[in-house]
């Protein structure tokens, strides 16, 4: 029991002297080594794999953090020129999906002035839009009148009130005041479409039917010809159709064709009707010299000189 205990308090000196006795005798007897070196390395390796296996993962941690300290510079100025390199491209993409709309547009408009040769049209874009007026780019320098006619190829947008050196207004069928002689182009029917007074709302009204015309829902409205547009020009279709109560009419309410609030580009109808002359032929100028013998002047002296 002494002696096991002995042992046990100086394990560490017993077993340091069992290791240099026994390399003593491997030298003095000449054997070789390999197999106690071999267990030395391989004791060795097994206590130490842990600390090593911590001290590399330490090691990879402070390598990542030192590149994200030194590369946070340069990530950032690589993310910002990505993002403007994004909206660059989102930008172009818009303006490519804009001006192709914009050729669509330009191409319908041409259509559209190729289908009316006998009207002479001004092309003009919208550029403001207030409550029941649009505002557009061509005034007295380019022709525009008051009381011209404004249109698209879709419809009548109304006619023009007020005309300054390089803008006019037009007031649209959102107008309280506005006023445009209509017909069914179903059978002819006459009445009078009387702008809505409501921005928001996409209905006018078509008053004084008579309650004995023949007036239904789908129908075409169109100018009629006491209009100051061409006659038959469209206007909107027919959405409803009251009766008045003890009156002799009847109204109807009409969804106009055109929306002036969305517009881009209209015309301004300068002449409708191509005039006699034209169709005739050219008048002859007036600057044209006769080629009769010129008469003798029988006036007198005080008819000559006189002021």
């Amino acid at each position: 029991m002494l002696i096991s205990r002995r042992i046990g308090e100086h394990r560490p000196t017993i077993i340091l002297v069992v290791l240099v006795v026994v390399s003593l005798v491997s030298l003095a007897t000449g054997t070789r080594t390999s197999p106690i070196r071999n267990a030395l390395r391989a004791a060795v390796s097994a206590t130490s794999y842990p600390f090593v296996r911590v001290l590399r993962g330490a090691e990879d941690v402070l390598d990542y953090g030192l590149n994200i300290i030194f590369s946070y510079d340069e990530a950032w100025e690589e993310a910002r020129i990505s993002r403007r390199y994004l909206a660059d491209v989102m930008q172009r993409a818009a303006r490519k999906d804009e001006l192709l709309m914009e050729n669509e547009r330009l191409r319908r408009m041409m259509g559209f002035v190729r289908s009316r040769p006998s009207w002479t049209l001004e092309p003009a874009q919208v550029i403001a839009g207030f409550k029941g007026f649009v505002r557009i780019d061509r005034g007295s320098r380019q022709g525009v009148e008051p009381s011209m006619c404004v249109v698209t190829a879709h419809g009548i947008v109304g006619p023009v009130t007020q005309v300054d050196m390089a803008t006019a207004n037009v007031a649209t069928l959102h107008n309280g005041d506005c006023r445009v002689a209509a017909m069914v182009a179903r059978n002819r029917v006459r009445g009078m479409v009387h702008g809505s007074s409501n921005d928001l709302s996409r209905y006018c009204k078509m008053n004084y039917i008579d309650l004995h015309d023949d007036v239904r829902v789908g129908d075409l409205l169109v100018t009629s010809p006491e209009s100051v547009f061409p006659a038959g020009y469209p206007i909107g279709r027919v959405r409803a159709v009251h009766e008045g109560s003890g009156s002799l009419w009847k109204y109807a309410d009409v969804e106009l064709l055109v929306d002036p609030y969305r517009l881009d580009e209209v015309f301004v109808l300068q002449r409708a009707v191509t005039p006699l002359e034209e169709l005739a032929g050219s008048p002859a100028p007036s600057d044209i010299v006769s080629a009769a013998p010129r008469l003798p002047d029988t006036r007198s002296i005080q008819e000559r000189y006189a002021p």
